[in-house]
């Protein structure tokens, strides 16, 4: 029986004979741990301004640095050390005469098991505390260690630990399910992201295939899973939940059972590894035709996801092709691995069979959606309320969530859901009928033919609780109409339009922009602030929607709002943050009133006087009164000509409008060509539309 000291020995032993990978290991992990985090805090206190704040964010993100989160190198490698330690433990496997020196000496097969892992193990475990615990250090001595940070520092080094086993542990599986050490390794990475390849091309063939599939769809079950579809994806959370506060418990018990799950099944196949399996491609012949079917199949469709997103920019027809040709060439190769022999490269012909068969009818019911999912429209029985969410909304609309970076979705915003759907029920069908028409999302975004279309979001909300979305291009026109029956809702309006999602204690500063663009700051007490906010929000209430989308503003409301999250907005690091797009419209009568008796007057025109220079961008191909056609010997594409004529100048300042708003659904007005224009005291041109003649 081996005493406790010989098997410390031969876990030395083994150590000493992966000497190479241990100095590889403490080198890099020494370079990116202490390191790269010395150089890392000295770039980031350089950077900061030196005070509390910047101290502060730069705590919360030293932890990071344990583990590689936002680190990517470390991360990095702690993944493909994992994957050499198992590696480089259990090649001896792979090998004929090993395997018979390894199993000719008085060990089990579980006591040589347990020597090549526990030296695996150690060969990572040792340098990364050991440098992880000067890392830790490092941060003392800066000043970082307080509150929880220390907490969190221990967490992540945990993190890292627990990531580095579920690699390892996925790896040595790999190495015992195959019989060649390139095959293994091979098997360690397909291990690793199998169930993440299998579900992302859910979502990518769907949105190829599908002209009504919603890509922004909330957090479901698909989503969900996605989480804890691969090991290499648990790996990544794994990560970046250890430096989170509070952690994920779940996540982390998850990520625990795996880990153990992965080790068992290694544990149970090497106790049937056949010692004939060395220098074959897999241990097992039996599943060779099975592995070569689940590899084939999803490979070959997201190899011709991958050759599309290159050259075709979507074209199903080459990704059917593409898809349809790897699964070929595919089957050859695998075969090739296997026999390590040309000849039989067409070996395998029903596994080939099955392969090439399965690529072919998904990418049949997909381009023909046998399924019937771009026509399907919820039955009204079921169906319990709508939503609509125009994605040109996005222009014409700045919430304060977004501002902030926070989960605002229109579509399930409570507000926004119609129990009284039938014009949102009519516009689906429209949507339907379009898609029949070939009038997709697609085209709207890519053609200029479908210009009076437009993309729209639409959310079912069933009955049982299940939501459904879809995606629709739908007449411009008609939306207008649908909207402007939605917005009789004065509830649906406050949802709308982001002035009612506005916290006025957090407003600073209230200014003005006109047809000048030179905002006008207007030095009001908090009470003037709140009186100007709620003129405001009345003449949103009473506005007409198609002025909206027909009239030019006359300016906007631009705000200055406290910065309430600074650590994750787009603001980083800013207290304050800016808020515009509150336009301001003749019909807002008492906005314009208050604005008035604060010494502010919109101006509706430019005069003369205040041009410095005018310079003319003429579109040819526009109906535009000032006769770009006469202009055409002066000019060359993308340049300008300078109009000095005063009646041309005239003519100009007449026809132009407040450009910063294109209308509620946008395209407000068609180009007939542009100008720029610098108002005296400017430096730099504004930019003006020219509206085709009407």
């Amino acid at each position: 029986m081996t005493s406790k000291i010989s098997y410390f020995k031969f876990i030395e032993a083994d150590i000493r004979n992966r000497g190479w990978l241990a100095a590889l290991t403490a080198v890099f992990t020494f370079l990116l741990m202490p390191v790269y985090t010395m150089i890392t805090l000295d770039t980031m206190k350089h950077q900061s301004s030196g005070d509390g704040q910047s101290l502060k964010w730069i705590s919360e993100l030293f932890p990071q640095m344990l583990n590689g989160t936002g680190r990517r190198p470390l991360s990095i490698f702690i993944l493909v050390i994992a994957v050499l330690c198992a590696v480089s433990g259990f090649a001896y496997l792979h090998s004929r005469e090993k395997q018979d020196f390894y199993h000719g000496m008085p060990l089990s097969r579980m006591q040589w098991f347990t020597i090549s892992y526990a030296g695996g193990l150690l060969i990572f475990l040792v340098p990364y505390l050991l440098f992880g615990l000067c890392t830790i250090l490092l941060g003392y001595a800066n000043g970082l260690m307080t509150g929880n940070i220390p907490l969190l520092c221990v967490s992540a080094l945990l993190g890292g630990i627990l990531g580095f086993l579920i690699c390892y542990h996925v790896s040595i599986l790999a190495m015992f399910l195959t019989g060649r050490i390139v095959t293994g390794v091979l098997a360690s990475l397909v291990l690793l992201v199998y169930g993440t390849v299998i579900l992302s091309l859910f979502d990518g063939l769907s949105d190829q295939f599908f002209a009504t599939w919603y890509n922004g769809m909330p957090t479901g079950f698909i989503d969900k899973l996605q989480s804890y579809s691969s090991p290499a994806l648990l790996y990544t959370k794994v990560l970046r939940v250890s430096t989170a506060s509070p952690s994920s418990p779940v996540l982390i018990i998850c990520s625990v059972i795996t880990a153990v799950l992965f080790l068992g099944a290694a544990l149970f196949v090497y106790r049937h590894y056949p010692a004939e399996a060395a220098e074959n491609a897999l241990a097992f012949r039996s599943s060779a035709p099975v592995i070569k079917v689940l590899i084939t199949i999803p490979t070959s469709l997201f190899l011709g996801m991958f050759i599309i997103s290159l050259k075709f920019y979507g074209s199903v027809r080459w990704l059917i092709i593409t898809s349809i040709l790897a699964a070929v060439l595919l089957c050859m190769l695998i075969e090739f691995i296997y026999h390590r022999d040309l000849a039989k490269l067409l070996s395998g012909k029903a596994s080939s069979g099955i392969s090439v068969g399965a690529v072919i009818v998904i990418l049949c019911i997909l381009q023909f959606d046998l399924f019937g999912y771009d026509s399907y429209l919820p039955p009204e029985r079921r169906l319990d309320n709508m939503s609509v969410y125009a994605d040109l909304f996005s222009g014409y609309f700045t919430y304060p969530e977004n501002i902030y970076s926070l989960s605002y979705d229109q579509l399930t915003a409570k507000n926004a859901a119609f129990t009284d759907y039938a014009p949102l029920y009519q516009l689906a069908k429209d949507g339907i009928q379009n898609v029949q028409d070939k009038i997709t999302p697609k085209t709207v975004d890519y053609e200029s033919s479908s210009y009076n279309y437009l993309s729209i979001s639409v959310r079912y909300g069933m009955k049982n609780g299940r939501d459904i979305y879809r995606r629709y291009a739908v007449d411009r026109t008609g939306l207008l109409n649908t909207l402007s029956k939605l917005c009789e809702n004065k509830d649906y309006r406050r949802e709308l339009f982001p002035v009612f999602h506005l916290d006025k204690d957090d407003v600073l500063k209230v200014s003005v922009q006109d047809l000048y663009y030179q905002p006008m700051s207007l030095p009001l007490s908090r009470e003037q602030q709140n009186e100007l906010l709620e003129a405001y929000e009345k003449d949103v209430l009473a506005a007409d929607i198609a002025d909206l989308q027909y009239e030019s503003p006359l300016g906007e409301l631009v705000l200055e709002i406290s910065n309430t999250y600074p650590e994750q907005d787009i603001y980083a690091g800013e207290k304050t943050a800016q808020l515009g797009q509150f336009y301001i419209y003749k019909s807002y009568t008492g906005t314009l009133k208050l604005l008035h008796d604060y010494g502010i007057t919109l101006r509706e025109k430019i005069a003369p006087e205040d041009v410095t220079s005018i310079t003319y961008y003429p579109n040819i191909d526009g109906q535009d009164d000032l006769d770009a056609k006469a202009y055409i010997k002066d000019y060359t594409s993308g340049a300008g000509i300078t109009i000095t004529d005063p009646a041309k100048i005239g003519q100009i300042l007449k026809k132009i409008d407040y450009d910063e708003c294109s209308g509620i659904l946008g395209s407000r007005q068609t180009a007939a060509g542009s100008v720029e224009i610098i108002l005296a005291g400017q430096a730099y041109p504004n930019v003006y539309i020219i509206p085709e003649a009407r």
